[in-house]
């Protein structure tokens, strides 16, 4: 019985390698022959072995293959995009162009193949023709990536930092979720004002790189640009915890200021600033700090340090300006504000606040040449600048009117003591303003008004108080003058 199983089984394994192989039964004893492999393609061979080396980074091998390849096979895209790629990470840009431009031939509606020949056509400064193939390239594919973070970083160069965005969002909706995309889109985002997206996409970034003090700090400061101060003051602290040094305490003594906590705020600064290589801008916000504080003397003080290290900020001169004014040296007020305008010619609000500064000094015909170059460089608000030139015009014509009449105007100083003389002339050396001290120290009946006593003809003062004021030229200053067991000090302005 398994005798006959066995023979059933061999015949039958017989006949189905027969059948499968189409041949028929020969003689029993013949063998059958040895399978004959396939010829070799030598070019398959050449292409498949370039494309290796390429993928290797083998990049003399793979380029000397693949020159082959073309040569025996033909052009394709396949082939020509390799050579096109590493002519390009090589630096051989005009070899990278010409395969480029050669791949896009062979395959035009391929947009790998307008994609990395708009790259090679940018490397060699191309930019107008890149452009143009990577658009070519998008109406293809319209969601190929490396095509449209080209065109956006293009945009960025080309200052249109809303397609930019747009274009990397595009990236976003699919899917591509990396830090770099996401720190980009919070810089255009930031650039064009948007400060609660800007501080999302950074968070985004933060989220798959970790938290560290400097994306914290860019947090914060994106926070108090969006309003929210409160939770710029919660980033510094992670950053105080993870990095504690002079960076991240100025940024929280920052976040508190923005919060009105004055006292905070100081305490930090003040240590962003204990070393004098630090960042100058921690010196600006303490100065304000302090000036918002009313610690006015030491607000000075740094004030003049800051621009000591930075002498050429316009923001710097200007609040140094409002500060001085504050503490009545009116000239040294001027003259940091001009200083400020010099410096960045658009700061509107320098030239009006110098209008004002010139025109409580008395400087009238300074005030109306301000507000003449303010009506011309802000013409929507003319209406309210004609009003203000026409009020000076009529202190002009006062003032045309009681110098014709021998008057001048005159600011007066009564002190009670050879003490009080002394520290008030020491003030005034020291750049204090005349009015300001009035106001301090005198006990004349003007001093309220900062001393100003309006216009006077020397003529009709006694002596010896009229001798005093008879030679005094515009913001010239008398000497102290004892009549009545009293003295008396002059300023003549204009």
């Amino acid at each position: 019985m398994n005798t006959l199983v066995e023979r059933f089984l061999l015949v039958l394994t017989t006949l189905c390698v027969l059948l499968a192989s189409g041949g028929a039964p020969g003689p029993v004893s013949a063998q059958p022959a040895d399978p004959q492999p396939p010829a070799a393609d030598p070019v398959s061979d050449v292409c498949a072995r370039g494309k290796d080396l390429y993928r290797a980074g083998k990049f003399a091998e793979a380029r000397t293959a693949l020159k082959n390849c073309l040569e025996q096979g033909g052009e394709t895209v396949e082939v020509l995009l390799p050579l096109a790629v590493m002519g390009l990470r090589e630096g051989r840009l005009e070899e990278a162009v010409e395969y480029g431009k050669r791949a896009v031939a062979v395959a035009p509606q391929d947009p790998e193949a307008r994609y990395w020949y708009g790259r090679c056509l940018l490397r060699s400064g191309r930019v107008e023709e890149a452009r143009g193939q990577w658009e070519s390239g998008l109406q293809v594919d319209m969601t190929h990536k490396g095509i449209l973070e080209g065109l956006a970083r293009l945009s960025i160069q080309d200052g249109d930092p809303a397609k930019a965005y747009n274009l990397l969002n595009q990236i976003r909706q699919q899917g591509l979720d990396e830090s770099w995309l996401h720190r980009l889109m919070a810089d255009l985002a930031a650039s064009k004002g948007m400060w609660a997206q800007s501080r999302g996409h950074l968070m985004d970034a933060m989220a798959r790189d970790g938290a560290n003090a400097a994306d914290l700090l860019s947090a914060s400061e994106l926070s108090i640009l969006g309003g929210e101060p409160q939770a710029a003051v919660g980033y510094c602290r992670q950053a105080v915890l993870l990095e504690p040094g002079p960076p991240t305490f100025g940024g929280l003594g920052e976040a508190y200021f923005a919060t009105e906590s004055l006292d905070s705020a100081l305490v930090y600064l003040r240590l962003a600033t204990e070393d004098d290589e630090g960042d100058p801008r921690f010196v600006f916000n303490l100065a304000n700090a302090l000036e918002v504080a009313g610690l006015y003397d030491e607000a000075g003080v740094q004030f003049e340090r800051f621009l000591e290290r930075v002498p050429d900020d316009a923001v710097g001169h200007f609040n140094y300006g409002i500060h001085l004014d504050r503490m009545g040296r009116s000239a040294a007020a001027i003259a940091h504000v001009s200083r400020a305008i010099d410096l960045d010619a658009t700061m509107l609000s320098a030239r009006v606040v110098l209008a004002q500064m010139m025109e409580n000094a008395g400087d009238i015909p300074g005030a109306m040449a301000v507000v003449g170059e303010l009506k011309r460089l802000d013409p929507d608000n003319t209406r309210e600048l004609n009003l203000w030139e026409q009020r000076l015009a009529g202190k002009r014509g006062r003032l045309q009117e009681a110098q014709a009449a021998g008057k001048i105007h005159l600011l007066h100083m009564v002190l009670p003591t050879a003490e009080a003389v002394d520290l008030v002339r020491q003030e005034l050396a020291a750049g204090a303003d005349f009015a300001s001290l009035a106001v301090r120290f005198s006990t004349g009946a003007g001093a309220a008004r900062g001393g100003d006593i309006g216009w006077i003809k020397p003529a009709e003062m006694i002596e010896p108080l009229r001798s005093a004021i008879s030679g005094l030229e515009i913001n010239e200053t008398s000497p102290p003058v004892e009549a009545g067991g009293l003295y008396h000090l002059f300023k003549r302005v204009p």
